[in-house]
């Protein structure tokens, strides 16, 4: 009986399912697998379904598991494009000077004018003058016998 009890309780304790045959991904797999899961979703243009069926077939992952990647590998591309976005927006500026050099040594005004006005619109210098409003509203309620 005591062996019966031991058997049982070996079954319902923690850890994996008995019958379980999923491997588990150390630290740098996992994070091989987010990149080839950010360069599969950014080049296939996946979508969450896709995505999900793509994990179960390349990797055997479960569908929880796949979520849990997913919600990763979008907090990773948010991350990654914000801090990029001012590294961007320099060399834009680069470029943008240097063409406005060019072409000013070769007379040619108008496209330093155009130049200069997509270097403000870049920077966000010139945006739309605000108006200001002042309203005021007056709400009335009638409640049936007022005249």
């Amino acid at each position: 009986m005591k062996n019966e009890r031991k058997e049982v309780r070996g079954a319902r304790g923690r850890g994996r399912p008995i019958g379980s045959t999923r491997t588990k991904l150390n630290k740098v797999e996992v994070e091989d697998f987010l990149t080839q899961s950010l360069n599969q979703i950014l080049d296939n243009h996946l979508s969450y379904t896709q995505y999900t069926e793509w994990c179960k077939k390349t990797n055997n992952l479960s569908s929880q598991q796949s979520n849990e990647y997913w919600l990763r590998v979008w907090t990773l591309l948010s991350e990654k494009y914000s801090l990029e976005r001012e590294q961007l927006i320099n060399k834009h500026l680069q470029k943008y000077w240097l063409l406005y050099d060019l072409a000013l040594e070769n007379g040619d005004i108008s496209n330093a004018r155009q130049v200069l006005n997509d270097i403000s619109k870049l920077l966000g210098m010139n945006e739309p003058e605000r108006i200001e409003t002042k309203e005021e509203l007056h709400i009335r309620f009638k409640f049936g016998n007022d005249e």
